[in-house]
């Protein structure tokens, strides 16, 4: 059965006095296993694209299901639930509170179910899985961009969704560690089978992913893979260019 399903969604943003089209009848569809990629530039949506299939935005047309259940006609405490338990939405914005070490911040989600000793050491083998058990005393600011962007993975991970959604985790990193990143999303993918869906502002992080997409005005569109036998250049649709982030 389909896990994630984007059906023709379409979303409208108002910049100042002006309607901006973020997204144009996007559609996709997602089981568990699955790592797509979407490639796009800064500002490209995105991030709304993640958000709306979080349940956290609505869109203006189109639906989004999860399981099979339309996000939308759900009441707002059973998309958080859902949140919290089936969909992890991993942005690099850290702990709220300075309070927090890396241990508990990745731990604090587990807190309301299970004892502190159990989430502390599930969220320390997350840390392990991810490659920064090193760094559980440390605090967020202490952190470099590479570790900042592991530990949201873990805390992302650390409560077993089925669905991960990943926004631009390749961000601000050299090649070796967008490299790392993605083979680590790749694995988690097939190890956990889970559905990952992650974007990226570097058009080489999506390259391991089972399918790429590139979003340009506002549309999703697929792109060859270059990491496939054979395949020697992402091909964009006429008129699309690479531009970087």
């Amino acid at each position: 059965m389909t896990l994630l399903s984007v059906e023709h969604v379409g979303k409208t943003h108002w910049v100042g006095p002006y309607e901006k089209r973020v997204l144009v009848d996007v559609s996709l569809s997602m089981h568990s296993g699955d790592l797509f990629g979407v490639w796009g530039a800064q500002r490209s949506g995105k991030s709304t694209l993640l958000r709306i299939a979080a349940g956290l935005e609505t869109a203006d047309s189109g639906a989004v299901r999860f399981d099979g259940t339309d996000l939308a006609s759900l009441p707002k405490t059973r998309r958080d639930r859902l949140r919290l338990e089936e969909i992890g939405l991993v942005q690099r914005e850290g702990p709220h509170s300075s309070a927090f070490n890396v241990l508990d911040w990745v731990a604090n989600p587990l807190f309301n179910h299970y004892t502190r000793r159990v989430a502390r050491n599930r969220a320390l083998a997350m840390l392990r899985r991810v490659d920064v058990a090193e760094c559980r005393d440390a605090r967020w600011h202490q952190l470099s961009d590479g570790e900042r962007t592991l530990v949201s993975l873990a805390h992302g991970l650390v409560r077993e969704p089925r669905l991960l959604l990943v926004d631009d985790p390749t961000a601000g990193l050299d090649t070796l560690q967008q490299q790392e990143v993605t083979e680590l999303l790749r694995a988690v993918t097939g190890e956990e089978q889970i559905a990952v869906l992650m974007t990226s502002s570097v058009l080489s992080a999506i390259t391991e992913a089972h399918e790429a997409f590139t979003l340009s005005d506002g549309r999703l569109i697929p792109v060859t893979d270059a990491s496939r036998p054979g395949a020697e250049v992402i091909e964009f649709p006429r008129g699309d260019q690479q531009t970087g982030s």
